[in-house]
């Protein structure tokens, strides 16, 4: 009867509080109905965008590319998820009150541990396969960068899944171009631009408070699962010490399969209230600390030092260097900060705390394998334009006016730079 009443007092809690249908936003609503797995935000695997090319003004042809990228589709951190809902799981088969969902959501919980292996943050063969695939891609966008013995210059972050992203990347380029000239390295000073946020953190304690009084302020059935993936519901509640752990469990597990091309059946059984609480959560915290919100302006300053890495590397390609690239491997947050530097539109639009759930997805805009490309372009008379991808979709810069479509003069992108920095 105590679990019951238990179960019975969190599906009360938000008596007086908005209903979920209140509370959601019919855009995400929808682009989490369309794909469950999508509730994991940063976990969702990579799929590139719409690549369609907007032809360059006359004369002007691709010369560099200036590259970061994310590393690919990943593993987690622990086993403590996975090793809670394989022992749920199993005491309630032994009192055979585990349905034939439950039974394969045992087995999905099982080999995601397997994946795991003990290796925190462990690249998946899809992760390899995200930057192969977006090498090839590369080549055949812009072959006239890669002519001939091209060098290009890979730095990548001192972490394993970011080096492995990178081999991924480059071999299957040197496949495609087996002339190609490389120049990798890897490091902790590397790590100061390419790893590292900054170490002035953002004031969150209001955000802190409108996540708690927004995000959960409204009525979730937490023991919906139970009635799902077991025969008895009360006497599984007695198996589990915490019901709100346990979904946590559950979504953890959940959300990490497809990394690992392994087959979900939590997320189906979960409450979808309970999905979209998750992604909204921590979307709201991501983008209030590294997103251009109210509260990330230390965060966003950090960025200074990779923007400058990018600013010299480009100058010198443009003086007649002779790298025709410049690829970065690291991670999410950094990535984040820099497009929230650059403004580029999208992940980098500036965004209120009611505004993200409509506008920032981090499935969509953070996820595995999230990347920034930028092309540079030249015409005889040496005027050098660059445009800027995301997600390998032709991106503008917000509030800086362009030569013509997505195409900006190099100098006043420098220039807005500089005026940033002040």
């Amino acid at each position: 009867m105590r679990r019951f009443l238990i179960c019975l007092s969190v599906l009360l809690t938000g008596a007086g509080a908005l209903s979920a249908q209140d509370y959601m936003v019919p855009e995400l609503e929808a682009h989490l109905r369309g794909d469950l797995m999508r509730a994991g935000g940063n976990l969702m695997p990579y799929t590139p965008g719409d690549m369609h090319d907007t032809p360059a003004p006359r004369g002007y042809k691709p010369f560099y590319i200036s590259h970061y990228s994310r590393h690919g589709s990943r593993h987690t951190w622990g086993d403590s998820q996975f090793a809670g809902v394989i022992d749920v799981c199993r005491k309630a088969d032994s009192l055979g009150i585990l349905n034939e969902k439950g039974r394969k959501i045992w087995k999905e919980a099982e080999l995601v541990r397997e994946a795991w292996g003990g290796m925190d943050g462990r690249l998946a063969p899809r992760g390899v396969e995200e930057h192969a695939d977006m090498a090839r891609r590369m080549l055949k966008r812009f072959p006239a960068v890669f002519r001939g013995s091209p060098h290009i210059r890979a730095i990548s972050s001192t972490v394993q899944r970011s080096i492995i992203s990178m081999t991924g990347f480059c071999t299957a380029m040197s496949a495609e171009r087996p002339g190609t000239r490389w120049h990798f390295d890897t490091g902790e000073r590397f790590m100061k631009y390419i790893g590292d946020t900054g170490t002035v953190k953002p004031d969150m304690s209001e955000a802190k408070y409108k996540v708690k009084h927004r995000n959960w302020n409204f009525t979730i059935d937490t023991c919906y699962v139970l009635g799902r993936i077991f025969t008895d519901s009360l006497a599984a509640a007695a198996l589990i010490p915490d019901v709100a752990k346990f979904n946590s469990w559950l979504y953890d597990t959940g959300t990490i399969t497809r990394c690992w091309d392994i087959d979900d059946y939590i997320l189906p059984e979960m409450p979808f209230e309970l999905l979209y609480a998750y992604f909204s959560n921590e979307g709201h915290y991501t983008f209030a600390k590294y997103g251009n919100s109210e509260y990330s302006g230390p965060r966003i300053a950090s960025a200074t030092r990779i923007v400058d890495d990018i600013v010299a590397k480009a100058d010198e390609a443009i003086a007649g260097g002779e790298y025709a690239a410049d690829l970065r491997f690291g991670h999410d947050f950094p990535l984040q900060v820099l497009v929230s530097y650059l403004g580029v539109e999208g992940p980098g639009s500036r965004a209120t705390f009611d505004e993200v759930d409509k506008y920032y997805w981090r499935s969509r805009d953070l996820c595995m394998g999230s990347n920034l490309q930028m092309i540079f372009y030249r015409n005889k008379k040496g005027h050098v334009l660059v445009k800027f991808l995301y997600q390998e979709q032709e991106r503008r810069l917000c509030g800086l006016e362009s030569v013509s479509g997505p195409y900006y003069d190099w100098d006043t992108v420098k220039a807005n730079i500089e005026f940033s920095k002040r």
